[in-house]
């Protein structure tokens, strides 16, 4: 069944595989756990990464290890360089011929239930693989370690990571003293989706001084009635924009919506959502930008 795959795999690609798995080479195996608990041995820092998740292409690129990517997701586009790195197609459901038309020695994936095959199809065919959640704001700074460690740029992951955590903190510190509105965050429409506790999102809204409507909420991205966003009836609805794909029905253009204290009152606030939505090394700047639409008094100060 996997004969027209199992062509495309260069001799290359197949040895290297066979010298990670094989005793002699323990003194210098890299082993990292992924966010499937599954244990992925290197016998050295792979050269040719096909990253098929956006926040990871940019961790490479902060990394300063973007010669080692040959491959990346349709939906990569940050930073500039990224554009000279050959497009192999979805995020999810990848193309694999094309995947390893790259002859990787590494691939690195997004999880999900809808990925899971790809995934296993990966293993099968003995291409190293490792998996990613990126749900939540610690996942951030794992996801940066291993990345460093596999790609040998410790250093530079450790002063990644405090370069974030230091414009988290300036976030955190401009909002400390402000009035606190209860948000809601436009995820999708129809239906209703917003973020829970279970998202980056959640603890992004925190730090930008703001509470969510759906904290209770354990799910990443519940979707919630009419009746509940009622009931929290928000201070502030935002609103995310893309410049790459076509967002949720603005709410200010949805009937049963026009009751809405934050409707009425004209506090729907767009937000950029290439920038939110992607838990990467720019997730202070994603912080500071919802903060100044949360708190329009920040927009201009310097921090």
């Amino acid at each position: 069944m996997l004969g027209w795959v199992s062509r495309l795999i260069p001799p290359a690609v197949t040895a290297a595989i066979v010298v990670v798995a094989g005793p002699a080479v323990l003194s210098a195996q890299i082993t990292i756990e992924d966010d499937l608990g599954r244990h992925v041995v290197f016998s050295e820092p792979p050269c040719r990464i096909v990253s098929l998740i956006p926040a990871v292409t940019e961790i490479v690129f902060a990394l300063r290890a973007e010669r080692c990517l040959v491959g990346r997701s349709m939906y990569a586009d940050h930073p500039a360089g990224v554009a000279s790195v050959p497009d192999v197609g979805q995020a999810i459901g990848a193309d694999v011929e094309k995947v390893l038309a790259r002859r990787p020695d590494l691939v690195l994936l997004i999880a999900g239930t809808d990925n899971a095959r790809t995934v296993e199809l990966f293993e099968r065919l003995g291409i190293a693989s490792l998996v990613f959640r990126l749900n939540r704001l610690p996942g951030l700074r794992d996801t940066i370690e291993r990345m460093g460690r596999v790609l040998d740029r410790e250093n530079e992951a450790d002063s990644l990571w405090n370069s974030i955590e230091r414009q988290l903190d300036s976030v955190r510190q401009r909002t400390t003293n402000l009035r606190i509105p209860t948000v809601y965050y436009d995820i999708a429409y129809p239906p209703a989706i917003t973020v829970g506790a279970g998202s980056y999102l959640d603890s992004l809204i925190v730090i930008a001084g703001g509470r969510n409507a759906f904290h209770g909420v354990s799910s990443p991205s519940p979707t919630v009635s009419l009746e509940a966003i009622v009931l929290r009836d928000p201070d502030i609805i935002v609103h995310p924009i893309s410049r790459t794909w076509r967002g949720a029905i603005h709410p200010t253009k949805r009937p049963l919506w026009r009751g809405l204290r934050a409707v009425t009152s004209g506090h729907v606030r767009e937000v950029d959502a290439d920038l939110l939505h992607r838990l990467g090394p720019r997730i202070g700047e994603a912080a500071r930008h919802l903060a100044e639409a949360l708190h329009p008094e920040l927009t201009g100060q310097r921090p």
